[in-house]
């Protein structure tokens, strides 16, 4: 694979990880329509260590004012318990679609194009509801409504990202905090994720060009960076609508070049 495809595979990865437009689908349209790409597991993993590296540095300083009240209320070792409990959703939904051997029928093109469309509905739904709450009121019940949503995430098209903002606008989340949760949540996510493909890559005959791994790695944390660091602002003053758009024309064009 050619430094081009990894540039482009990193920037996919890094500009879509955190929108909510599903970087996995992305990902699978790329190396689906891209002539002669064949999917490469450990670039699978640098780019999404790439991502993790870039969320981790920013929730230790940029964000560190936004988290400040959630773990003075909570304390590190329940704040800790509510990644978990976040994140078991999207484990135990992974670990069944992998049991019932369904894990790859469900990266289709036809089913990115649904998951898509119907995903985009909710989002532009939730964001309808009126915003009355914030990042320091979170509870247990709510963490674990907005980890089901995102166990959705399994299903490329739905959007860890966007699965996880819908459940928390749905909860009556205010936009920033809504982003936030869905960045904190992220850092499991993507380490269960990362660990998946990890397992995958040491199970099979896949070889990894240390060079092309870390400029992959590379690429991915700084597009990452710069697009979360973009989003979390944009959310203040902006709507997710023009997501939703542009989802739904994205679920749209697939169907058409799958039926056409």
């Amino acid at each position: 694979m050619s430094i081009f495809h990894v540039f482009f595979l990193s920037l996919i990865q890094g500009a879509t990880e955190f929108l909510p437009v599903s970087s996995s689908a992305h990902l699978v349209l790329y190396n689906k329509f891209v002539i002669g790409l064949q999917g490469n597991l450990g670039l699978d993993i640098a780019v999404h260590f790439g991502s993790l590296m870039a969320v981790v540095l920013l929730l230790v300083k940029p964000l560190k004012e936004n988290t400040n009240d959630f773990l003075k209320k909570n304390g590190v070792k329940k704040s800790l318990f509510l990644l978990f409990l976040a994140t078991l959703p999207l484990l135990s939904m992974g670990l069944f679609l992998e049991y019932v051997r369904l894990i790859d029928l469900s990266r289709q093109i036809e089913i990115i194009a649904f998951t898509n469309i119907i995903f985009a509905f909710f989002l532009f739904l939730s964001d309808r509801k009126k915003s009355r709450r914030k990042l320091s009121n979170i509870s247990t019940r709510d963490i674990l409504v907005i980890g089901i949503w995102q166990s959705f995430a399994v299903f490329p098209g739905t959007s860890r990202s966007g699965a996880s903002i819908t459940g928390a606008r749905f909860l009556s989340y205010n936009r920033k905090d809504s982003i936030i949760i869905s960045v904190i949540l992220s850092v499991p996510a993507i380490a269960v994720s990362s660990g998946y493909i990890a397992l995958k890559f040491f199970t099979s005959e896949s070889k990894i060009d240390v060079d092309l791994a870390l400029y992959a790695t590379l690429f991915s944390f700084i597009f990452s960076y710069l697009v979360l660091k973009f989003f979390i602002r944009l959310g203040e003053s902006f709507s997710f609508t023009p997501y939703v758009i542009y989802r739904i024309l994205l679920g749209l064009t697939l169907l058409t070049l799958i039926y056409s």
